[in-house]
């Protein structure tokens, strides 16, 4: 890898996928021939469904996964009325994949077993990505069938095979019987169908691992971007009830849970993007392979096959001031009442000092709905439960493998049932 400044940032984002490949930079970096992602070489079907099918759709969810969320939390969550009860990393995540299963497909939305697999799944993906890395080239194929978390990819694929393919061939045969009274689901499984423009993208097999790799970007990194906000909400209560607050107005004047509420809440937004500056998901991002020879403007030169970065950390570190280091929840809220910049400085909005999701043409397209996961998920947290760490505990310390940033998986988080919980 490369590491380069980001005063290459607004040059090198104008390249196209020809020279500059976004998609080839993260499969390899994800160790894709044995993590399974490769697919995504296969074409952008997956893109083009969240851009023109899930994003202007999101409004619409909005209620569905409040519901989803509200009685995923009484499910997943231990007994905690009345008295105090340990959540984890993990929990989290449960909570996550219920948002994601309520849209991915919709007849498998209470299946647990569907629901178990889009969990495991992105874990096994960055088990394997984190192995793989540090096993020579000519070891790697024997290593991939001695891992257990290569084994466990294929397994969670052949189930999920299992259960979403015969769904998909039996849409395919009422689509084609021309039954009027046909309607097809609003689901994603429908809009990757929908959008597949050739028979290859087409196959039920091929669209049921798509979905599974969408998992993910849908599950498991906005479960890392969720925890870590809620670590910094625990670590920095003051915030917590000015944040209530705001959720309270925003339901009282949009009468319930809609896209525009989560719109207005600006100071969530603000405190997400400021817990994603000091902790965000990976050190290094804006991932490209260079495809042909590239020389950039000031005659630097870029050999084909380098892979290059931006250390997207430290220039997000570095992006305020001053005191850089200190956590200020409302930072962009504040940013975002100066003249004319009421539409800027959002947590899904990216530029040359904010590449958590990419930036340019090939950032992260499911952006928007993870900004609306997280804000829904800690709004409600907010709402419905007290929340602290155990007596004497600080925020858990991160923890790193290779360039990825996970919150502490065993760091403990007591809730407790608020005795008059919110109830929209």
């Amino acid at each position: 890898m490369l590491v380069v400044p980001n005063k290459y940032v607004d040059e090198l984002r104008r390249m196209p996928e020809t020279r500059l490949s976004s998609m080839v930079a993260n499969v390899e970096n994800f160790q894709g021939s044995y993590s399974t992602i490769d697919i995504l070489l296969r074409g952008n079907l997956h893109t083009h469904a969240i851009q023109t099918k899930l994003t202007p759709r999101l409004g619409m969810f909005v209620p569905l996964i409040c519901e989803e969320i509200k009685k995923a939390m009484a499910e997943v969550f231990p007994p905690c009325e009345g008295q105090w009860a340990t959540i984890r990393f993990d929990t989290i995540t449960r909570l996550v994949v219920r948002e994601f299963a309520r849209i991915s497909v919709a007849p498998l939305q209470e299946d647990t077993q569907w629901r178990e697999i889009q969990r495991k799944y992105p874990e096994n993906v960055f088990r394997v990505a984190i192995q793989m890395r540090i096993i020579p080239r000519g070891f790697k194929r024997l290593a991939s069938w001695i891992l257990p978390s290569t084994w466990a990819i294929y397994f969670n694929l052949c189930n999920a095979k299992s259960l979403v393919s015969p769904i998909v061939k039996h849409r395919r045969k009422m689509e084609a019987s021309g039954d009027v009274t046909y309607e097809k689901p609003n689901d994603f499984l429908q809009w990757l169908m929908d959008e597949a423009w050739n028979e290859k993208d087409g196959q039920p097999d091929a669209l049921v691992h798509r979905l599974l790799v969408l998992a993910l970007a849908s599950v498991h990194t906005t479960s890392m971007t969720a925890v870590q906000a809620l670590f910094d909400l625990i670590a920095y209560p003051e915030y917590q009830q000015p944040l209530r607050a705001e959720i309270l107005q925003a339901l009282q004047e949009d009468g319930g849970w809609k896209k525009t509420t989560l719109t207005k809440l600006r100071k969530m937004d603000s405190f997400m993007k400021e817990s994603q500056r000091l902790n965000g998901p990976s050190l290094l991002g804006f991932k490209r392979a260079v495809m042909e020879p590239i020389t950039l403007s000031d005659g630097v030169v870029l050999p084909k096959g380098i892979h290059l970065v931006f250390p997207v950390v430290p220039i997000a570190l570095e992006s305020v001031s001053p005191h850089p280091e200190k956590f200020d929840g409302f930072r962009y809220y504040r940013e975002r009442q100066q003249p004319g910049h009421a539409n800027l400085h959002q947590f899904a909005m990216t530029d040359k000092d904010n590449m958590h999701f990419g930036h340019g043409k090939y950032s992260c397209p499911g952006r928007f709905f993870a900004t609306h996961s997280i804000k829904i998920l800690l709004a409600h947290l907010l709402l419905d439960y007290d929340l602290k760490f155990p007596d004497g505990a600080t925020r858990p310390k991160n923890f790193c493998a290779h360039e990825y940033v996970f919150p502490d998986p065993t760091a403990d988080i007591l809730i407790r049932k608020k005795d008059v919980p919110f109830a929209p």
